[in-house]
């Protein structure tokens, strides 16, 4: 059935008296990582909630910088640098807490030089006015880029061509809090030339033009950090921070993981020690699982499972026989590697 759809022009906006756009007031944070801008002036202070939330950005980049840097990149054996573009893309892509908003593509021209050239370009990537600060921290974060930049360029063993940033802005508008960040990246080798210039270094004006993409994400905070502040000691041992890390780093390696085993019909989560009936169809739900099909079985026992319906994110599977040793679910892959294990334990229902 054909659908008639009337193109309607776009009218200009009518002018309101009554809309008047507030004034925002932001600040950096010591390396430019945070930025806070709020509508109200630095006198006012924010209510308890409004700073739970902003704490749990830092505690979220503070786990994301220790899983990047302590991850060993596949391609060169080494840890992957705060700046490595595919280091941050799997994290942003894999962890489910970035809502891709905008994306456009950036030809900044210059020819300045030196802290000029790094504050210049971050207030240009970020929309913020020209001479809006001294933005101490834009030389060092420039050109740790730019270093990262040459690193990657001139390495035969990288899986990447990409060098990138990510600056986390946590607003306070009119009472209500929200968090963004904005992703700057840049292809090495299209901006090869400009990288070797190096003008976050250089003492003379050169004219240079650097081609760049920025990507702006809504962010929503993950809920199971239950505390945002400690020494620490009580930082390195809490199980939930601990855990993060672990979660961040296999979304760096891309590692197979089951989340839950379910009901296929219902998607109600089967309980750990529950035991599976021969009639019922369920469901292994995870991330990074292999693409081609392997199998699936039990650790320990006599239980056969026939899985069906494989997925990246999703297996369906029956079992049958007997499954006297209550045991764990092994997900192999093609070459009969196993490469997930459930954490609950199951066993068959025998009648």
């Amino acid at each position: 059935m054909a659908t008639n759809t009337q193109t309607v022009p776009l009218k200009q906006a009518v002018k309101n008296p009554n809309n008047v756009e507030a004034k925002k007031y932001y600040v950096f944070n010591e390396t430019g990582n945070i930025m806070m801008s709020s509508t109200i002036d630095a006198s006012t202070p924010l209510s308890e909630s409004v700073q739970k939330v902003f704490a749990e950005v830092s505690v979220f980049f503070a786990g994301m910088s220790r899983a990047i840097t302590t991850t060993k990149n596949p391609a060169t054996k080494k840890p992957y640098s705060l700046y490595n573009y595919e280091a941050l893309q799997n994290i942003i892509s894999g962890s489910g807490l970035f809502v891709h908003v905008t994306e456009e593509d950036v030809k900044y021209e210059t020819k300045s030089f030196g802290a000029d050239f790094s504050k210049e370009l971050i207030e240009s990537l970020l929309g913020l006015a020209t001479g809006a600060g001294e933005m101490s921290f834009a030389s060092a974060m420039v050109s740790s880029i730019g270093k990262e930049g040459l690193n990657i360029s001139g390495s035969k063993s990288h899986s990447s061509s990409k060098v990138g940033n990510i600056v986390f802005v946590c607003e306070y508008l009119l009472g209500m809090p929200i968090v963004s960040a904005i992703v700057v990246y840049a292809d090495c080798e299209q901006n090869k030339q400009q990288l070797k210039l190096g003008p976050c270094f250089s003492e003379s004006s050169i004219s240079t033009t650097w081609t760049l993409h920025k990507d702006t994400y809504m962010f929503v905070t993950p809920s199971f950090i239950k505390s945002y502040a400690g020494d620490l000691d009580a930082i390195n041992s809490d199980p939930d921070y601990l855990e993060l890390i672990n979660w961040l780093s296999g979304l760096l390696t891309q590692t197979p993981t089951i989340n839950d085993i379910v009901d296929a019909k219902t998607f109600s989560i089967i309980e750990s020690g529950s035991a599976l009936s021969t009639g019922t169809t369920y469901q292994i739900q995870g991330q990074f699982l292999p693409v081609e099909a392997g199998k699936l079985r039990f650790a320990d026992g006599d239980g056969v499972i026939a899985a069906a319906n494989w997925g990246t994110d999703s297996i369906n599977f029956t079992v049958s026989g007997t499954q006297a040793t209550v045991s764990t679910i092994e997900v192999l892959d093609k070459s009969g590697n196993v490469v997930a294990q459930s954490a609950e334990t199951f066993n068959i229902a025998t009648s």
